[in-house]
């Protein structure tokens, strides 16, 4: 490793110490600066496009948040949580099919180090699923995660609304108004 690989690590640390604060706007605007030096240092870095991506959704800006995601997959293409990155900054545009195919990928490309991001992956893909209208098939995702990662209260919650069954609308008769 050398000296800049040192900062470049470094700036990104400071980074996601910020992010972890919530959304201060000033403590983004900070992390924002930060993984830009990083980027100044070395460009084509992935870790620090990951980064910038996500203090660019962080401030709303989904838009260069998603460009950020690209540069990313430009510099690792085969890296899972690029794929993630992009998956989930798809969803928020509300670009679900995409957003789908960009988690297949992602779990297509999952590595021995990225057990980490399983959680992540189901509960995304669940609930993009979901915003289709696809209720089942986000409920098998859901199940499907839930036999990966056994300790997850994210998607055992995100599953029980799902799990219920489903009660029947109820129309209401409306008196009065014709004379």
């Amino acid at each position: 490793m050398d000296d800049a690989d040192d900062q470049i690590t470094e700036l990104l640390e400071v980074a996601r110490d910020l992010l972890g604060t919530g959304d201060d706007p000033r403590a983004l605007a900070e992390a924002n600066l930060a993984v830009s030096r990083a980027l100044a240092l070395r460009v084509d870095d992935p870790r620090a496009w990951l980064v910038k991506c996500q203090v660019l959704s962080a401030q709303g800006d989904d838009a260069a948040a998603l460009a950020a995601a690209e540069m990313a997959l430009r510099r690792a293409p085969r890296a899972a949580e690029a794929h993630y990155w992009r998956a989930a900054v798809l969803g928020d545009l509300g670009h679900f099919r995409e957003g789908l195919r960009a988690i297949d990928r992602a779990f297509t490309h999952l590595g021995t180090d990225d057990s980490w991001l399983l959680e992540d992956l189901y509960y995304e893909k669940a609930t993009m699923l979901e915003a289709l209208g696809e209720r089942e098939a986000a409920r098998a995702t859901y199940e499907a995660g839930l036999e990966r990662c056994p300790a997850s209260t994210l998607l055992r919650a995100a599953l029980e609304p799902l799990s219920a069954p489903r009660r029947a609308a109820q129309l209401k008769l409306l008196r009065g108004g014709l004379a």
